[in-house]
């Protein structure tokens, strides 16, 4: 992130043995598998949602994907705001705005107020998110990249199983709101759980003395021809990323006729693909990115054509959302990785920031752009303009990209000691 570097109140650093120190660990990836539970549900319920409200398809569609406006503004204004608190209170402050806000959700009175809720739940998200990854990394200097591939995998179990719950929930209940609700009341429970948690794991001041690069080869300007290539083609492929992901379960029920239950299990799929994140990482330490960037966008454009035009099976609409989360997450994590690498190490931290930005905030409204494809030419069509014919400008933007240009990969040579070559 683009604060990595930076640290809140820096705690003086205390003794913690690794096993309370894995236990921290735990109770903190805990709430965020309700973080991230927590933001599936919406799409997930976005039918009963939009017949209850009377919203049309670009109505609801734009709801499912505003929060990340609150997600990229948020992450970056954390940064600031660590500055000020502890990454503790960030965490706790968080949980409580994204749990409070989505229970105001299913409250509002209309479009507009439940719009800017949807912004707040995403900041929410964002401040737990960014204060989470920072603490974590700090604690396991040595295991940087296992510790934030750990955080990755309860994204993605957490994505797993919200549109699964939410759709159990309704089910039982017969209320969409229950599931709301429910999320909520989790959410506090995770923020009063976390209120256990010592800062001696928290607090940790960030150590970046373990590793050091030659970067003498590297451009000295910030936005240089890869960063602009890279952070360019992350805004392609979160158009369609997110896109898929604020209306797939919608297409499943409405086109294919699927119950809310089976479009929610396909729906939970793709939301798998952070668990997959350390082997995205393993592989971009050892393949020529550049390839790797355009592999991933490719196997999405494929993906993304079956679903909308080819798969009628639940079956087969749970492997290639799966394959459409893996691949998109590949991507990102990739593009990352060659951000930073793009760059001098003094830089690393505001390439990350921008970065994160770019996959986020211009995608808020890629529902609502794909809900007006929809309305205007039919899914099968409007599908493929946006996930498949869209990918091939990051596709065409990514061979630009100059390899001689990339900082080297990471070596180990000592366990838990890194350097860059």
């Amino acid at each position: 992130m683009a604060v990595a570097e930076q640290t809140a109140e820096a705690a003086p650093d205390r003794t913690l043995s690794p096993g309370w120190g894995a236990v921290f660990f735990a109770i903190c990836a805990a709430t965020y598998i309700v973080n991230a539970a927590d933001r599936m549900i919406f799409p997930a319920l976005l039918r009963p949602l939009d017949a209850d409200y009377g919203l049309s398809l670009p109505q609801g569609s734009f709801l499912a994907t505003i929060y990340l406006i609150g997600l990229g503004t948020g992450g970056i204004g954390t940064g600031y705001l660590l500055d000020r608190i502890s990454r503790k209170s960030s965490m706790v402050a968080g949980i409580v705005v994204y749990s409070v806000f989505t229970v105001l959700t299913v409250r509002a009175l209309g479009f507009a107020d439940m719009a800017l809720y949807r912004i707040a739940t995403g900041i929410g998200e964002a401040m737990q998110s960014v204060a989470l990854i920072i603490a974590v990394c700090a604690f396991y200097p040595g295991s940087r990249a296992f510790a934030n591939g750990v955080v990755q995998c309860a994204l993605g179990f957490g994505q797993f199983i919200g549109p699964r719950l939410g759709a159990l929930l309704l089910a039982q209940t017969g209320n969409w709101r229950v599931p709301f609700y429910g999320f909520g009341a989790l959410g506090l429970a995770g923020a009063a759980a976390l209120l256990l948690v010592s800062p001696a794991f928290t607090e940790r001041k960030v150590d970046n003395s373990l590793s050091s690069a030659n970067d003498t080869h590297l451009p000295e300007q910030l936005w240089n021809r890869n960063v602009i290539c890279v952070l360019t083609a992350i805004v392609f492929r979160s158009f369609a990323f997110f896109a898929f992901f604020g209306l797939y379960a919608t297409f499943l029920m409405t086109e294919l006729r699927f119950p809310l239950a089976t479009a929610a299990a396909a729906l939970s799929m793709f939301g798998v693909g952070p668990l997959f994140s350390p082997l995205a990482g393993y592989v971009a330490d050892r393949v020529n990115q550049k390839l790797f960037q355009i592999l991933c966008l490719a196997v999405m454009v494929v993906a993304g054509f079956l679903i909308f035009n080819v798969a009628q099976t639940p079956l087969s609409q749970e492997v290639l959302s799966l394959i459409e989360g893996i691949a998109g997450g590949f991507a990102y994590i990739n593009g990352y990785s060659l951000a930073q690498r793009s760059v001098k190490n003094a830089m690393i931290g505001r390439v990350s920031g921008f970065y994160y930005a770019a996959s986020t905030l211009p995608a808020a409204i890629s529902g609502f752009l794909f809900a007006k494809l929809v309305e205007a030419i039919g899914w099968q069509s409007g599908a493929s303009l946006m996930m498949s014919a869209l990918l091939l400008i990051p596709i065409g933007i990514s061979l630009f990209i100059d390899t001689r240009l990339v900082s080297g990969r990471a070596r180990r040579l000592t366990p838990g000691r890194r350097v860059f070559v």
